[in-house]
């Protein structure tokens, strides 16, 4: 069973003063308007001895986690044992995120492609998408990876399918030891007169843990500017 960190956040505040975020009263969980009054949020990778020791990929785990390292919800990813050995990272999945009265608040869902790659998402059935249910068993938003010369692009739509913000990131994304400095992922909004931009940043985990760990110490920063 997941063990909770040594401090979490328990209440949960009831307001949506984020543009963008479900009016009051909507089918959403109540939980997530804790994501309303922050504008960083960490997501850091729990380490597998597993897959440090002999290479076997596992189910992955985060803790999500405000500025000040409290934790507000932890994710747990639910795929087989034969998709992480024959797909690894082009494998489907569902990381299920739960709140920390341990009740599942949404799930992110992406269905394997058997190709990947920056140049391979001119192809509808290459490109990478995850669905995000909010509550579980409703479409709240859709995440789809888009045709790029050589930097990864991602459009962010809600649950019709419109597209309201679109990711960019860097010209060569590195993983491992190789990845020695912050890579940041640029966020923009493509909605008229919608406040501020944002970024994603895979950080630099420590030689040690990028060696050791088979670059499985993916920690990422999110920041609403």
């Amino acid at each position: 069973m997941y063990q909770p960190g040594p401090v979490v956040i328990m209440t949960q505040p009831q307001s949506f003063p984020m543009t963008g975020l479900p009016a009051a009263g909507a089918n959403f969980p109540a939980s997530l308007q804790i994501l309303a009054q922050t504008d960083f949020v960490q997501m850091k990778r729990d380490l597998s001895l597993i897959k440090c020791c002999i290479g076997w990929e596992t189910n992955a785990r985060y803790d999500i986690l405000d500025k000040d390292d409290h934790r507000l919800f932890y994710a747990v990813e639910k795929s087989d044992c034969c998709s992480r050995f024959q797909f690894w990272g082009r494998r489907g999945f569902d990381i299920r995120i739960f709140d920390n009265a341990n009740v599942e608040v949404m799930r992110i869902r992406r269905h394997v492609k058997a190709c990947q790659g920056v140049c391979c998402a001119c192809s509808d059935c290459c490109a990478h998408e995850v669905m995000i249910l909010a509550p579980v068993d409703e479409v709240a938003a859709h995440v789809q990876q888009q045709h790029a010369c050589c930097k990864p692009s991602y459009s962010i739509m809600d649950a019709f399918e419109r597209e309201t913000l679109r990711v960019d990131g860097p010209c060569c994304v590195f993983y491992g030891i190789w990845a020695c400095c912050k890579q940041k992922f640029k966020v923009k909004s493509r909605t008229v007169n919608a406040p501020g931009e944002g970024k994603i940043t895979k950080v630099w985990s420590g030689i040690l843990k990028e060696m050791c760990c088979c670059s499985d110490a993916k920690n990422f920063e999110i920041d609403c500017e």
